[in-house]
């Protein structure tokens, strides 16, 4: 069985995994962060899944059952179980009138009930594999997968896992190295289906753009390059998760500041060689399994002075959440683009929340442009001045550039014993 879930928080969404795992062992589950992707494309492959999982509070974002209607009429959208955090018998009614399977709160989503109404509702696999006939025998493989051959020496090849995400014109898998069994992860466009040439443009140049970056602050590439029917960028994998996972679970003001000492030194290389991440957001800040962080996802990036706006092309703004009041006017941005979502981050990191919510994606833009941040709680209001220099709407009354954050990090803020750590939510501390 093929599973996607759609919710806002990356813990919850593991926790299910593990509920599930227990009672459904061969069950493949992909992980869509609302939050962080933003709503699905319209050629999004529904198809792939043979039940979707809803959440009907996705914080910033319209309900799940908004969602539900919007995608339910699209060819291979899947049975869908809405979940939501209470027992409402009217929402409950409503999904089902509106054609959803099933009706869960969210902690039934967390106990043995969820794999009985999946294994009840779930169409049934048909040729969801296929296999690829490599040196050592037959591997199995998502349908729409291919064999990738890096263009190395050692014509190293990749073993598919499962699929990990995908967005309006790409898909991202778990695989591992032939030559050595090392996890990896592949981002795939099908360029046969790409009607756009700009699209193939934005993807040659976020591959180009990663290669150039040699950094420990930056997501490292190991091959990236174009076949007769695809484009592939190989990259790590980071076993240690998303900055988001460990906002949800709470951090000590230190933590946080080190964090945002890693971030800005993420910047500071990507900035120095000309570089706007333009897209920076807590799902794109990756940890490896010593705790080191890396600055990841460069689709939307753009070098400085650049003369043709690829991502203007094809639609992309940014995470809404995260957009700097520049880059949401579209006006042109510079390095300080970023600056101003490292201090969203900043800011989420320690109080555990965003500065800015609202109902729709709109809102949130407005209140970026013109609205004021909620001061630090007095804790920590010795980052009030760091977090108001970030958050300046005015670009010029920001920082000058990630290294300037890092030496007013060194210099404003006291040692490690001040603060305490934010509060996870209440069902995580449950869970746990």
């Amino acid at each position: 069985m093929k599973l996607i879930i759609i919710d806002t928080s990356r813990e919850w969404m593991a926790a299910v995994r593990r509920t599930l795992a227990r009672a459904l062992p061969d069950i493949e589950i992909t992980e869509y962060d609302a939050d962080q992707q933003g709503p699905p494309a319209s050629d999004f492959r529904w198809n792939l899944y043979d039940a979707a999982l809803i959440s009907h509070e996705l914080g910033d974002l319209p309900r799940g059952l908004t969602w539900f209607d919007r995608y339910r009429g699209l060819p291979g959208f899947p049975p869908t179980v809405l979940v939501a955090a209470g027992g409402d018998a009217y929402l409950a009614v409503a999904a089902m009138k509106a054609g959803a399977a099933d009706y869960l709160r969210r902690e039934d989503a967390l106990s043995e009930r969820l794999p009985a109404v999946l294994g009840a509702i779930a169409r049934p696999s048909a040729g969801s594999e296929s296999t690829l006939r490599i040196a050592g025998g037959a591997r199995r493989a998502p349908e729409d997968s291919l064999l990738i051959r890096r263009r190395l020496p050692d014509d190293t090849a990749h073993r598919f896992v499962r699929l990990i995400g995908q967005g309006g014109f790409s898909r991202v898998y778990l695989a591992e190295r032939e030559l050595d069994g090392s996890p990896v992860v592949l981002k795939i466009i099908d360029t046969r289906q790409i009607l756009d040439p700009a699209m193939l443009r934005r993807f040659i140049r976020e591959a180009e753009i990663m290669s150039s970056i040699v950094d420990p602050f930056v997501v490292k590439v190991f091959g990236q390059g174009l076949t007769a029917n695809y484009g592939y960028i190989s990259m790590e994998f980071f076993p240690g998760g998303d900055l988001k996972q460990r906002i949800e679970r709470g951090l000590t003001v230190p933590e946080a500041t080190d964090c945002m000492r890693g971030i800005a030194r993420g910047l500071e290389a990507i900035h120095q060689r000309s570089v706007i991440h333009r897209d920076l957001k807590p799902g794109n800040i990756m940890f490896r399994a010593d705790h080191s962080l890396a600055l990841a996802d460069f689709g939307i990036s753009r070098r400085v002075n650049e003369s043709l706006d690829l991502t203007t092309a094809t639609g992309t703004l940014g995470t809404p959440g995260y957009i700097s009041p520049e880059q949401a006017l579209g006006t042109p941005v510079d390095h300080r683009t970023d600056l101003y979502s490292a201090g969203i981050i900043f800011y989420e990191l320690l109080t555990g929340r965003k500065p800015f919510r609202a109902e729709s994606p709109a809102g949130l833009v407005y209140q970026h442009i013109h609205s004021t941040p909620p001061p630090l709680p007095a804790p920590i209001a010795p980052a009030q001045p760091i977090v108001d220099m970030l958050l300046a709407k005015d670009p010029d009354a920001r920082f000058g550039s990630a290294e300037e954050l890092l030496q007013s990090l060194d210099e404003w803020l006291p040692g490690p014993t001040w603060g305490e750590r934010s509060r996870p939510p209440e069902w995580l501390q449950r869970a746990h």
